[in-house]
């Protein structure tokens, strides 16, 4: 696999007495293979490579990344925890060391989440009175703008 990816996943997961290093059970290959079963992650997968063969000369790459591009520290590294910790390796650590079952979390695990998430109320209202006053007030202010995603401060300035 990339040396720099070995790098930067050892950075994230160095190991220890209990746990695999990253690159003892090969970290890079599996962040490469779960990230090619969807387009977007490829494509942040390949920009993280690029950023870290334009650093390479450079010590602690996770640190450098995480100060210079939050958001791609922030996928690249969920995607190492989540080829970190599917591997059996490490599930048997966490068996012995918790009383967890050593078995993967989910079926097919648990998916990296990437950059775009779609609001709630993006396509439509979702809002449906109760039938009382204060969920027809609630109502008002979103016809108002249906597009409009809520924040939670706004939420709580609604009249009560």
């Amino acid at each position: 696999m990339n040396t720099l990816l070995d790098r930067f996943t050892d950075d994230l997961l160095p190991g220890n007495d209990h746990w695999p290093a990253a690159t003892e059970i090969e970290v890079g290959a599996a962040m490469q293979h779960l990230a090619s079963t969807d387009s977007e992650q490829k494509s942040l997968f390949y920009r993280l490579l690029d950023f870290l063969e334009n650093h390479k000369e450079r010590p602690a790459l996770a640190e450098i990344l995480e100060a210079k591009d939050s958001e791609l520290f922030g996928f690249a590294k969920v995607l190492a925890f989540e080829a970190y910790y599917i591997h059996p390796k490490v599930r048997e650590v966490v068996a012995s060391r918790s009383m967890y079952a050593n078995r993967s979390p989910q079926p097919a695990g648990f998916p990296v989440v990437t950059r775009r998430v779609i609001p709630w109320n993006e396509d439509e209202i979702l809002w449906r009175s109760d039938g009382t006053e204060r969920s027809n007030e609630v109502l008002i202010e979103q016809k108002k703008d249906p597009k409009k995603t809520w924040t939670v401060e706004e939420i709580r300035q609604w009249r009560r």
